[in-house]
């Protein structure tokens, strides 16, 4: 059943270079990896992408969906093109895949336990959703966490350093997790440029002074490469392929195969 938008189906498991001054980022990676945001930041899209980097690379990798909120973005939509890549996708029975009951399964408290694998989780993009977090991360060492905050400086609350630090502290109070990096995903989909992905990086670097959360890198679409200069950014890159696009968007960005799950 189509929860309003359609997958694009056009990635390839190819061994196309995703990252750009990340060798350190990577190096140190905690093995779960938690994408948390405001709605419209695009965490789902960055989720995803994060997620088949790592498998790109040969880790073996899981994604939980977690997201009861967001009726458009979810990754759970994805899963077909997740498991191309050897990606275990974790998500709801297939009867209630199109409800938003925060449902929480065994299996993804067991996979996060584990020592040889790295587990994605997208979380719900606001204290609400947050809380479903909580109820599986009690009793995990923290130390074995990265939160990302997916922030998109484009997006209505998120425009400023108040917005975001009070968001920020929502979801933390949510979760029962502190936030422990910044995702910079700043983007008007087919508008965005490459000003905009640098007011993006000086608005996260504001609100990460006033909160105390470094710049963990920076998602940017292949197609900006001409406009954005990923050699002379001090953060860690992730080039993005869009996964997942709205249902009025053209088809052709989908390619010869696509699909409406």
């Amino acid at each position: 059943m189509s929860l309003g938008f359609k997958v694009s189906n056009s990635v390839e498991p190819a061994g196309t270079e995703r990252w750009f001054n990340a060798n350190d980022f990577l190096a140190g990676l905690r093995r779960v990896n938690i994408f948390c945001g405001g709605y419209g930041s695009g965490k789902s899209e960055v989720a995803l992408n994060f997620a088949i980097s790592l498998a790109q690379k040969g880790k073996r990798v899981s994604v939980a969906d977690l997201d009861i909120v967001n009726p458009y973005f979810r990754s759970r939509e994805a899963r077909t093109i997740l498991e191309r890549f050897g990606i275990n996708v974790m998500v709801p029975p297939e009867e209630v895949m199109a409800t938003d009951l925060p449902m929480v399964q065994p299996e993804i408290k067991g996979e996060m336990l584990r020592d040889d694998s790295f587990v994605v989780i997208d979380l719900g993009g606001d204290p609400v959703g947050a809380r479903v977090m909580a109820s599986i991360a009690s009793g995990i060492d923290t130390f074995d966490f990265n939160v990302f905050f997916v922030l998109n400086s484009r997006r209505p609350f998120t425009g400023t350093v108040k917005e975001v630090s009070e968001l920020i502290k929502g979801i933390e109070n949510s979760s029962g997790l502190p936030i422990t990096h910044i995702v910079v995903n700043s983007h008007l989909i087919e508008e965005t440029s490459g000003a905009i992905i640098k007011e993006g990086i000086e608005l996260a670097e504001r609100v990460g002074a006033e909160t105390n959360k470094p710049i963990g890198f920076v998602a940017l679409e292949q197609r900006l490469l001409n406009d954005f200069d990923v050699n002379a950014c001090i953060y860690p890159v992730l080039m993005l392929e869009r996964l997942l696009l709205k249902p009025w968007e053209k088809t052709e960005r989908l390619g010869p195969e696509r699909f409406k799950i």
